[in-house]
């Protein structure tokens, strides 16, 4: 068996696959980045190593468009499984076949053959949880939730029961797969990052108490209780703001109507822009349901602004000290932290200047040194 491991990274999105991929490649590992549409303004990943495979993300996106409460189910199902499949063409020729979850049954099972170690990236909560209270919501919403979900979710825990190890992304993670029953002995801590040489505090030129919310505007990310939650603080109309950034999903129709003239909405932002839209806040607020990791709060703290975030954000934030942790569903407890960073300018400013020290540790680059570790002890007790 060679000294070094040929590592193949499939990935039917994005996500942090690029930043994986790269890990490898500093590494000097990465035989093959396997993912849809390559974004060639990436760098250090060698494009003689990208094997596109661009239908399925497509066919995926035209599935989204539909108007159907199941099209993003079927928009998984349809473009993961197919991505799946033509990857795994390329699995025999891996020592280690690294996949996301959901996109890799089927080449973690040709990679097995060929005697490869097999990883599967989880960086969400455990599907069942995760499903479950994504169910809920839709319950008090009175939404149908999609059959289909069903069976992704059967696929994601087969996944996890032949792959050889799963890495997560936060202790959040971690904890939600123990409680749903997998070994801890099967499982890598591998916590995200966030690019610090582009977000660091700005000025701020004027004296609105800007409420900051970045990304998909949906049930799952606990939009509602935001929203409810800075309409019971009650603060002074021409003295605050609460502005959101980022598209709707299809189940926000439910909910955002209701809420009309208590916010301000930017449709889309590029992500190397986004530091100037913090440098207009006041205050960053995450309260998902679940969120795996959730980069944009590092990015937020990164400017200087103080985090408040859900319990179930995977993101590391010391409650008191960088921000304030609230309990899931609590439109009262956000109301509560909103008013309080209102009314104590100078403990909001100290949280913020905290939160962006303690945030500055987390880089892409020690996500990579952690990821080589990894890898390398995994090949180590492999050989």
């Amino acid at each position: 068996m060679d000294s070094s491991p040929r590592i193949i990274v499939a990935s039917g999105n994005k996500f942090h696959a690029y930043h994986l991929a790269r890990g490898a490649e500093r590494a000097g590992w990465l035989h093959r980045f396997v993912t849809t549409i390559f974004d060639r303004r990436e760098t250090g990943i060698p494009l003689e190593k990208v094997v596109q495979i661009p239908l399925p993300a497509y066919v995926s996106m035209l599935i989204q468009r539909l108007p159907s409460p199941s099209s993003q189910a079927w928009s998984y199902l349809i473009g993961d499984n197919w991505f799946d499949r033509a990857a795994s063409r390329y699995a025999p020729e891996a020592d280690i076949y690294h996949a996301f979850n959901h996109h890799g049954l089927h080449g973690i099972r040709k990679a097995k053959r060929n005697g490869a170690i097999t990883i599967i990236e989880r960086s969400s909560a455990h599907p069942t949880m995760q499903h479950q209270l994504l169910r809920d919501e839709f319950n008090r919403y009175g939404i149908t939730y999609p059959a289909a979900y069903a069976r992704l979710i059967a696929k994601h825990l087969q996944e996890y029961a032949e792959a050889d190890w799963i890495f997560v992304a936060s202790e959040f993670v971690h904890r939600t797969m123990l409680a749903e029953g997998v070994s801890a002995s099967k499982m890598r801590q591998v916590h995200l990052g966030f690019a610090p040489q582009y977000f660091y505090p700005g000025e701020k030129s004027d004296n609105v108490f800007r409420v900051i919310f970045v990304g998909a505007l949906s049930l799952q990310k606990g939009l509602p209780y935001l929203l409810e939650g800075f309409r019971l603080a009650n603060l002074p109309p021409d003295r605050s703001e609460l502005l959101l950034v980022g598209e709707p999903f299809p189940d926000a129709h439910t909910f955002l109507p209701k809420y009309r003239g208590v916010y301000r909405r930017l449709r889309f932002v590029p992500h190397h822009d986004l530091a100037r839209v913090y440098h207009t806040g006041s205050v960053f607020v995450l309260p998902s349901l679940q969120d795996g990791f959730g980069m944009v709060v590092y990015e937020a703290a990164a400017c200087g602004l103080p985090v408040i975030v859900s319990e179930n954000v995977g993101a590391s934030v010391r409650d008191g000290e960088d921000g304030f942790i609230v309990p899931i569903r609590s439109a009262e407890a956000i109301a509560e932290k909103l008013l309080y960073l209102y009314n104590h300018e100078t403990e909001r400013r100290r949280m913020g200047q905290s939160a962006r020290e303690y945030v500055g540790q987390f880089t892409w680059e020690k996500y990579q040194n952690e990821l080589i570790g990894h890898y390398r002890e995994i090949w180590e007790g492999h050989r």
